[in-house]
């Protein structure tokens, strides 16, 4: 029952993506562009930052096409409970959704699945086209770890947007906080560039987002060949994000939806 729920939401959702041609080219074309912008760029300065990517076993522009490929899936499991929302608020559907039979909290997770699934299929775009257009090295053998990893992330990370979401429920408005954590962990989280660029104290608040353990576990997986024990620790500090963000983000979403109930603004946006 659970799985057919499941599908029946990815299917509508894909759906809904096929029928916007135009934009699924214009993605795939703004990946292969994206992907050419950080190899050029990586000749230019591959000689002064890749003495930086020594842990890595890897230059700059396999380090930027890790970086460029995963962070949407982190960026994801931040914003996009709160976007689906959004959509559902614009549409005038949020109440009808309150009133159906499926929790709510299940109901948007699964609306969000296709999110996840898509994003997943660009990422795979990104690698594939830094493979066979620019000559990118990848250990594929490592591809579960990698798949671990990214679980992992978006685990440790859904506290995060539970509580975006619950201020977007709440305000009927873009939440800052998605924007804020964006642009932290664009700054800090080693997406473009290696932390180790970063001066010491910013370094030390880059261990802060689950983000730069996740994306240093995947790079020493899928560039350095590491083992999944070697990753460990990385997967340790991520568990524990989760641990610790998930109660509070379950916990601001409940008290979200009561108080939207209360309030009888489900209707408003």
């Amino acid at each position: 029952m659970a799985l057919h729920r499941a599908w029946a939401f990815v299917r509508r959702d894909a759906q809904i993506q096929a029928s916007y041609r135009l934009d699924f080219v214009m993605r795939i074309g703004g990946i292969v562009l994206s992907v050419a912008v950080f190899y050029f760029i990586s000749d230019m300065l591959g000689t002064v930052v890749n003495p930086y990517l020594q842990d890595y076993r890897a230059d700059y522009f396999h380090f930027a096409l890790m970086g460029v490929a995963f962070y949407p899936l982190i960026d994801a499991s931040i914003a996009s409970l709160s976007r689906i929302i959004q959509e559902y608020q614009s549409d005038g559907t949020l109440e009808v959704l309150f009133l159906s039979p499926m929790p709510i909290l299940l109901s948007l997770l699964l609306s969000n699945l296709w999110t996840y699934l898509w994003t997943l299929a660009q990422s795979l775009l990104y690698l594939l086209s830094g493979v066979l257009l620019f000559g990118a090295t990848l250990n594929w053998s490592n591809l579960l770890n990698a798949l671990l990893v990214i679980a992992m992330a978006v685990l440790a990370n859904a506290g995060l947007g539970l509580i975006n979401a619950s201020f977007v429920l709440v305000t009927k408005r873009s939440s800052p906080i998605a924007a804020l954590l964006s642009l932290v962990t664009g700054l800090l989280a080693g997406v473009y560039y290696p932390v180790e660029v970063l001066p010491g104290w910013l370094r030390s608040l880059s261990l802060l987002l689950p983000a730069t353990h996740a994306l240093n576990a995947l790079r020493t997986s899928l560039l350095g060949g590491a083992t999944w024990q070697a990753i460990l620790p990385e997967l340790i500090v991520m568990a524990l994000f989760a641990i610790l963000l998930l109660p509070l983000g379950l916990f601001s979403f409940r008290l979200a939806v009561r108080w939207a109930k209360i309030d009888g603004s489900l209707t408003q946006y």
